[in-house]
């Protein structure tokens, strides 16, 4: 079915909005980015905001987060008449929908036209959640969209660069990253760590700041979205410390820029990475699988440039901003359709 792109509009509502360097605001930026490209008309709201633009009627309503997207996305769609679609994002399904907050999630996925997905095995934990979902869940591979150059030029410090790009909150767990490297430091003094992301967890954030206390070589900065780009490139490995992920942009954005990766074994992450071939995955949580493993790609320049070059060609072929949009088009129509 050719969806009707010219006339085509689209309401997005995300928890974040660019600059904010998350991953909601990372995806709605492709997503409007793409949309636009395919000729529709879209509008991209905060979720804070539970109303459509003035005078914008949109054909589809797609929330990001079944619960902070999709119940200001249903309250629209009452209003408009408009279909939802909501994007499972990784800390929604994976922890979530598993808490009191559920049932008002759960309120929202009832709601929903259609929910999309990153992998299968979300598609088995919603289906496990709920049966009644089967049959409107769809598998959607996202992409990755990154400016190679980057608008913003940064440094990091003199010796070996690890970064963290994190938004700071519990289920990335960036005191993991803290300890471990302290412990690898002692046999590799020049080690650094940048822990680059949005402070979204005053609680977290007191923790790491107690981590990080003595340990010069520990930094935290509030990145901007343009300085991503530089910030990868400096680095000499990039680390996902994550308890659990959907499918996590940054790691594929490290990926398309060459760099070598070393993350937790989690489900969103092992969909991405091929242990040992295009980067390095560690048993979440065990600090000595992690330092092994990170000594490695220390010693090892040999193994980083063949994981990067590895991980940019697998970026490249299998997670391209074209395919992505060409699915949403595809399903945005089939909802218009009651499909």
């Amino acid at each position: 079915m050719a969806p009707l792109a010219d006339s085509l509009k689209i309401l997005i509502v995300t928890p974040t909005c660019l600059p904010d360097p998350t991953g909601n605001a990372i995806t709605a930026h492709r997503l409007y980015k793409g949309l636009i490209a395919r000729g529709a008309d879209v509008r991209v709201v905060s979720a804070s905001d539970e109303h459509a633009p003035s005078g914008f009627r949109p054909d589809v309503i797609h929330a990001l987060h079944a619960v902070k997207g999709g119940l200001p996305a249903c309250t629209i769609a009452r209003e408009t008449g408009a279909p939802v679609v909501i994007t499972i994002t990784g800390t929604d399904i994976n922890i979530d929908l598993l808490r009191l907050e559920g049932r008002e999630g759960a309120t929202a996925l009832s709601e929903a036209a259609r929910i999309i997905v990153y992998g299968p095995w979300a598609v088995e934990r919603l289906v496990k959640l709920d049966p009644a979902l089967h049959g409107r869940i769809e598998v959607i591979r996202p992409s990755v969209d990154i400016n190679q150059e980057g608008d913003k030029k940064v440094d990091l410090p003199a010796g070996f660069n690890f970064l963290l790009p994190s938004g700071i909150r519990r289920v990335k767990d960036p005191v993991f990253a803290v300890t471990a490297l302290a412990a690898l430091r002692q046999e590799f003094p020049d080690i650094n760590l940048t822990v680059a992301g949005p402070i979204l967890d005053k609680d977290e954030w007191t923790r790491l700041r107690a981590a990080m206390e003595g340990r010069e070589w520990v930094s935290h900065r509030v990145a901007d979205y343009k300085e991503m780009p530089s910030l990868y490139s400096a680095a000499d490995v990039v680390l996902n410390t994550s308890v659990s992920e959907g499918l996590s942009n940054a790691l594929l954005e490290a990926m398309a820029l060459c760099r070598p990766v070393l993350a937790s074994d989690c489900e969103g992450n092992r969909a991405v990475i091929t242990d040992g071939v295009d980067g390095l995955l560690y048993r979440q949580g065990d600090e000595g699988d992690f330092i092994g493993k990170a000594r490695q790609l220390v010693q090892d320049g040999s193994l980083r440039e063949r994981l990067g070059s590895a991980a940019a060609e697998k970026a490249a072929r299998e997670y391209c901003l074209e395919a992505e949009i060409e699915a949403h088009m595809k399903m945005y129509g089939e909802v218009m359709s009651g499909r």
